[in-house]
């Protein structure tokens, strides 16, 4: 009986070392019932052969990690002739408490430790043994592993399981003390009742134009807008005004609409406005070669911008100017960061001298960091001078 009780030792070390797996996002956790076959490597002082029965548990989850389940059992051992004289039989009932280190249908191992109460009978008892029965407490621990088919039929319920356990049985017999027992199972277990449907994400759309919040890059859209799949208004002739809200679509690229995306008449027309609403560019200043004076066609063109944004701030109180300054890449980039805060400044005092409010305007320097055209030209050089000149509304 010592090398069995070193054996039982041995199963619980085993079971304690298993590490907790990552709980994933699939898991069995359903109630279930279980049947199936058991072996007992039994006791040397039983006198007897191995056992052979039958066992049938109910069992559930407390949560992704406990379970507890009640097993009802029946084992017998059989005469092995002169040396293993006796023949057994015993029912067992019990409460298990399982710790699952996964709950993955594919492979949920366990350990597990169980309490019950077990009925004995010795068949053949020696003359003048006295009470061949005896009712006796038993403990049991080890550990095994659930594995679950998958089966449309079966809707993924039907498995099988392996449980090892050493089961310890204080006994009352006349000359028995207790019997320590390895007990291995073998099972079909079937989960009951369908399982659970994972919740379907709300997707969320708050201005109801058909594109997901998390994916709309213009949240808000007015009901009725058409939008595309960015969730933003189509404008077919990018004049910044929704075809929902155009009444004049197709106009030509570059001309300044307003806010029903018409044609406005802004401006003298001789210089290039374009635009809606508060949302204005104009025609870009140009430069000489490290200048920052304004020709007198710049002045000219920031006469009739001015007329305009003066025009403008009376729709919207809150207008804001930005002028930004740039150069060409030929000097140091400190030199021409500095040249174009000087272009930027000159656009600005020009502007203010024509009566735009000063609060109204911001200026921004560049250097050469965001060109337009090619520096590797003349051409391209002279379109990098510049400074642009832009509205917008808050």
């Amino acid at each position: 009986m010592k090398k069995m009780h070193r054996a039982g030792l041995a199963f619980l070390l085993a079971a304690c070392a298993m590490p907790v797996l990552a709980q994933e996002a699939e898991q069995e956790m359903r109630p279930y019932i279980d049947g199936g076959y058991t072996y007992t490597f039994e006791d040397s002082d039983r006198n007897s052969s191995n056992g052979n029965g039958s066992f049938l548990g109910f069992g559930a989850a407390i949560n992704q990690y406990w379970g507890w389940e009640v097993q009802g059992s029946w084992d017998k051992f059989k005469s092995d002739g002169a040396s293993d004289p006796n023949s057994w039989r015993q029912y067992g009932l019990k409460l298990d408490g399982l710790f699952f280190y996964s709950r993955n249908p594919k492979f949920s191992p366990y350990a597990s430790i169980g309490v019950g109460g077990m009925y004995n009978k010795l068949k053949n008892p020696p003359v003048g043994f006295g009470d061949d029965t005896s009712t006796d407490p038993f403990v049991d621990a080890g550990f095994g592993f659930f594995k679950y088919f998958k089966s449309s039929f079966f809707d993924d319920s039907l498995g099988m399981r392996l449980d090892a356990r050493y089961r310890w049985i204080d006994t009352d017999f006349k000359g028995y003390g207790s019997f320590g027992e390895p007990v291995i199972k073998l099972s079909l277990v079937s989960a009951i009742g369908s399982k659970p449907v994972k919740p379907v994400a709300e997707i969320k759309d708050s201005d109801g134009d058909g594109v997901p919040d998390d994916a709309d890059l213009c949240p808000g859209t007015p009901k009725g807008v058409k939008v595309d799949a960015k969730g933003c208004p189509v404008d077919s002739d990018g004049d910044g005004v929704p075809d929902g809200l155009d009444q004049c679509p197709g106009t030509p690229p570059g001309v300044a609409v307003d806010d029903k995306g018409c044609p406005t008449t802004l401006g003298s027309g001789r210089f290039k406005i374009t635009g809606s609403g508060a949302d204005l560019r104009f025609e870009d200043v140009h430069f000489e070669f490290d200048k920052s004076d304004l020709s007198d066609y710049a002045k000219e063109m920031l006469d009739d911008a001015a007329n305009v944004i003066n025009q403008v701030a009376q729709k919207y109180p809150a207008l804001k100017v930005d002028v930004s300054g740039h150069t060409d890449s030929t000097g140091t980039d400190g030199y021409n960061q500095g040249l174009s805060e000087r272009r930027a400044n000159a656009v600005k005092q020009y502007l203010l001298g024509k009566g735009v409010e000063p609060g109204r305007l911001n200026t921004y320097a560049y250097g050469e960091s965001k060109p337009v055209a090619t520096n590797d030209t003349e051409e391209g050089r002279a379109q990098n001078r510049r400074a642009e000149t832009r509205t917008r509304g808050e």
